[in-house]
């Protein structure tokens, strides 16, 4: 299996995810545009390093990586003093997101190849 549908792979559980947690986020609506986002996102980026990897899709895929790290990871900062369960979630959607931008990014050498 290519580097590239491993990572799309990553993405699609990260996109997922978001979307299965909006149910539990209805009372905050920026937590509400956060999790839908990341499930666009996820969604999104994991279909097209599946389906088209290549050089393009795969830098989106870092830059949504940043995003993702930033936006979620500064989330699991705030929710540090909320019991485990809701402070777990956060944590795998941020390390599902970026463990998909980086596996997509240790395979840039098959981007040209994928083609």
């Amino acid at each position: 299996m290519s580097a590239f549908r491993v990572a799309g792979a990553l993405w699609i559980i990260a996109g997922l995810s978001s979307a299965a947690l909006l149910v539990f986020v209805l009372d905050n609506p920026l937590f509400i545009a956060l999790m839908a986002g990341g499930a666009i996102v996820g969604l999104a980026i994991g279909a097209l390093l599946i389906a088209r990897a290549g050089a393009d899709v795969m830098r989106w895929s870092n830059i949504a990586g940043v995003a993702w790290l930033i936006a979620f990871g500064g989330v699991t900062f705030t929710q540090l003093d909320k019991p485990i369960g809701q402070l777990f979630s956060v944590v795998w959607l941020t390390a599902f997101g970026v463990a998909g931008a980086l596996v997509a990014y240790r395979g840039r050498g098959e981007a040209s190849t994928e083609l």
